[in-house]
């Protein structure tokens, strides 16, 4: 087995385990429930991700730059297309062409659960790794695949940027 193959296994593994995990909470007490609980473990998971992609790339951890390097590494280990779209020093956007996650639900015939899964899981993990990373941030999705477009649009900016600058008010804000 090549070191491919073996990524590939654990990719896999780390969808599987997830999806499994959330099919038996929901068959046991409720798909809410399921998703609440999903919504808490994604609350904490992406701490240990982004402190030790923070670790591997060598990063101080206190920039947009460093969220852009740590998310660079998030979405091609879990096997995500994207591109950066826009970065400086107060603001990133990505965009992701192509979502493991989505692709599975769609896989599993879960597409009715995408937009839930997308805007309460995504979001919050995004907003976890923006926290995690530069700290005062916000997180935005004005666009979602999961909502038939063609792309999901993130936007992170600065809280201090936005204080000074005034943010766009056509997005949702959630801060980081």
């Amino acid at each position: 087995m090549n070191q491919g193959e073996i990524i590939e296994y654990l990719r896999k593994s780390y969808l599987a385990s997830d999806g499994l995990w959330f099919l038996t909470v929901e068959k046991e007490y409720s798909y809410e429930e399921a998703l609440r609980l999903d919504e808490v473990v994604w609350s904490i998971l992406p701490k240990i991700q982004a402190r030790k992609a923070k670790d591997l790339l060598k990063l101080e951890g206190t920039s947009v730059s460093d969220l852009a390097k740590a998310l660079e590494l998030k979405f091609v280990g879990e096997g995500s297309s994207h591109r950066i779209v826009d970065q400086s020093p107060t603001c990133l956007k990505i965009e992701v062409t192509s979502c493991v996650w989505l692709e599975t639900l769609r896989k599993s015939g879960r597409d009715c659960i995408a937009q839930d899964v997308c805007e309460r899981i995504c979001h919050r993990e995004l907003i976890v790794w923006a926290e995690q990373l530069v700290g005062d941030i916000t997180v935005s999705l004005p666009s979602m695949m999961s909502r038939g477009q063609p792309a999901c649009e993130i936007v992170f900016t600065s809280i201090s940027q936005c204080e000074t600058s005034g943010c766009d008010g056509n997005h949702k804000e959630t801060r980081g």
